[in-house]
């Protein structure tokens, strides 16, 4: 299974042991160091070097090492372009950078390959990752699944306990310090039969990728979270939930998942609860944790600058509603979601109660573009593509 780069891991040089073009030939191509084509091949995104493995032996062998991956992966990290970056739902992704650069053509898809069915739930990515559920009563497994390359790993054990349970809650994300990734499910009894007395009974557990069983944990320590699924971020899995009592406030429910401890985050102190007109929701934008959020008059963003701690709480958007005119229709339980932020200051965001993208200038304060409506849209991820096996 592929365990995520580490600056320590990924220090040895990559070396191709031979030019691609033979200086002492006669012929007239140009010559090129060896160790300068291997840095050139690390910089370009992930699906020219699956095709540029046809050149020649030398760079299938190049392109295949996984220390090669690795370092590829890193390099991708630093980069502020967009050319790494894919949004995916259900069974298939579309390259970031043609929505950004022409979203009045909605580019083709391609479909994920090498699975079982196309009905998988996406419930989240993480370093290039995604974390597939299927929901058939035969499955009822997660993998971690890989589109770049189109490998997945070995799937869990069956998470629900039987067909009429649901799972309202989940999330994936990666151990840093045990260099494992893991995902944690809420599941419920969803029977119907008023006289049993374990109708409604919650159970969190949790999985690690390359082990052979769930492991059952404490249970959140708020009612399940209004966002299905939690947003990875510095090692910690983060919902927005409910706390009890009245008046109702909202506390994001951060799980450690080294430890696979909770603890409450709190939101910005100076955003009073009677100021939230839709439910508030979590993104990670420039591996920050946003919450996001309108009110009567704005659009409003903050951004946590180091992670856990209260005071670093910043905003980042606020803009007037009547900007976004796609605001009008939401209500109490819509949710906004922002998706990326590109370098130039042009958001992606999502109402949840539509099936349409929009794109708005944060610089010119100019809502640049609405998608056409994309059928079947639910819970859209963004991953980076990467090399790295799955397995």
């Amino acid at each position: 299974m592929y365990n995520q780069p580490s600056k320590r891991n990924c220090q040895n040089d990559i070396v191709c042991t031979q030019p691609v073009f033979d200086p002492n030939t006669n012929n007239n191509h140009p010559f090129l160091p060896s160790e300068l084509i291997v840095e050139i091949l690390l910089r370009l995104p992930a699906r020219i070097l699956l095709q540029f493995r046809c050149v020649c032996k030398l760079w299938k062998t190049l392109i295949s090492d996984p220390n090669f991956a690795k370092k590829h992966f890193l390099i991708s990290i630093a980069d502020p372009s967009m050319s790494h970056h894919r949004l995916a739902y259900q069974d298939r992704s579309y390259p970031l950078k043609s929505l950004f650069e022409n979203p009045s053509a909605l580019a083709i898809p391609d479909r994920f390959k090498g699975l079982e069915n196309d009905q998988n739930f996406i419930l989240g990515s993480c370093n290039g990752f995604l974390c597939l559920y299927d929901p058939h009563p035969d499955q009822n497994k997660i993998i971690m699944y890989n589109p770049s390359i189109h490998l997945k790993s070995n799937s869990s054990p069956q998470v629900k306990p039987s067909p009429n349970w649901g799972m309202p809650c989940n999330g994936f994300g990666y151990d840093h310090v045990n260099d494992k990734y893991k995902v944690l499910a809420v599941v419920e009894n969803g029977g119907d039969d008023i006289n049993d007395e374990d109708v409604g009974e919650l159970l969190t557990k949790i999985y690690t990728f390359g082990e052979d069983s769930w492991r059952t944990i404490q249970d959140l320590p708020h009612p399940p979270p209004i966002q299905m699924s939690g947003k990875y971020v510095s090692g910690t899995l983060n919902w927005v939930a409910h706390r009890w009592g009245y008046p109702t406030r909202y506390v994001i429910i951060s799980f450690d998942l080294d430890k696979e401890t909770y603890r409450d985050v709190l939101l910005p102190q100076n955003v009073p609860d009677a100021d939230y007109m839709c439910i508030p929701s979590l993104c990670v934008l420039n591996d920050h944790l946003c919450l996001c959020f309108v009110n009567k008059t704005h659009l409003v963003v903050w951004s946590m600058e180091e992670y856990g701690v209260v005071e670093s709480w910043t905003e980042l958007i606020n803009t007037p509603r009547e900007k976004l005119t796609f605001l009008n229709p939401i209500n109490t339980y819509s949710i906004i979601e922002l998706l990326f932020i590109s370098e130039n200051g042009v958001v992606l965001l999502k109402v949840f109660s539509s099936s349409q993208f929009f794109l708005y200038n944060l610089n010119s304060g100019v809502l640049d573009h609405s998608f056409t409506s994309i059928n079947g849209l639910y819970d859209p991820q963004i991953y980076r593509e990467n090399l790295i096996s799955p397995q």
